[in-house]
């Protein structure tokens, strides 16, 4: 049995709580993912670890077995960690006692847009981390090739966003901090279609014609598209509501969007 790491100033400990916050996850390249879940779907797609923390009452668990041995196949070193301990650097409110340090990999666009066809969604300062999240797996769901984040969206690696993606995260190129404004003027070049998602649009998305290369871009929950974004794109669409309310949740227009266009269509 290995040793249990009983203190705060243990240099793993320390180490992963200073990845709670966004500096030092830009700073060292690594963030923190928690759950069976998620650990397991990130050692499926050969995910870098940096570390695995388990807790004590975690050893009891059948899964942790597997876990550790999957750890051990895969040179990823294991620390188990007092309870109390492990609870504090733990960043949900009911822990599963497994904690992972990823490095991160950054992705590129490029290879997904030189294509003849694609579907890509675009996030224009979408700042709710469930609702990133939420958008990343509805686009791994309906096969979307790539979720492109602007500058202003909240942190991929914020832990709620990463819960949120339910593993999606693995499956699908994401690329951060993007200029939305070059980018979309680079995909008309191209030939692409690039459309916004606006509530005041008379554009319904039920009557926009399907391309072989589509851009949906999805605008801020308050505020919805920057005024220069709705300029730049290729033409603006509305989903048709029947019923009272003046505009959907960013998560919910998405999905729509891209049931629409990349499965519908």
């Amino acid at each position: 049995m290995k040793e249990i790491i009983a203190s705060s100033q243990n240099k793993h400990i320390k180490h992963v709580r200073s990845l709670h916050a966004k500096k030092h996850r830009d700073h060292l390249g690594q963030y923190i993912i928690e759950g069976y879940k998620l650990i397991e779907e990130a050692l499926d797609y050969n995910k870098c670890f940096n570390l695995l923390l388990l807790s004590e009452s975690a050893l009891k668990s059948s899964e942790s077995t597997v876990l550790m041995n999957r750890c051990a196949e895969a040179n990823i070193p294991v620390y188990l960690v007092e309870e109390k301990l492990f609870l504090e650097v733990s960043e949900m409110d009911t822990p599963q006692g497994v904690l992972a340090v990823l490095h991160k990999q950054e992705q590129e666009l490029p290879g997904v847009i030189d294509s003849d066809c694609f579907h890509i969604v675009i996030l224009d300062e979408v700042r709710d981390p469930g609702n990133v999240g939420t958008i990343i797996r509805t686009a791994d769901a309906c096969g979307i090739n790539a979720v492109v984040l602007s500058s202003g969206c909240v942190d991929l690696y914020n832990s709620k966003t990463l819960r949120a993606t339910m593993g999606s995260i693995f499956h699908i190129p994401v690329i951060t901090d993007v200029d939305i404004i070059e980018l979309i003027g680079r995909l008309k070049t191209m030939g692409a279609d690039v459309l916004g998602a606006d509530p005041h649009s008379n554009i319904s998305c039920i009557d926009a014609e399907l391309h072989q290369r589509t851009a949906i871009v999805i605008g801020n929950e308050a505020k919805g598209l920057r005024e220069e974004v709705k300029k730049a794109t290729t033409q603006n669409i509305t989903i048709p509501m029947p019923g009272k309310a003046e505009s959907l949740n960013a998560g919910i227009a998405a999905a729509i969007l891209m049931y629409e266009f990349a499965v519908r269509k």
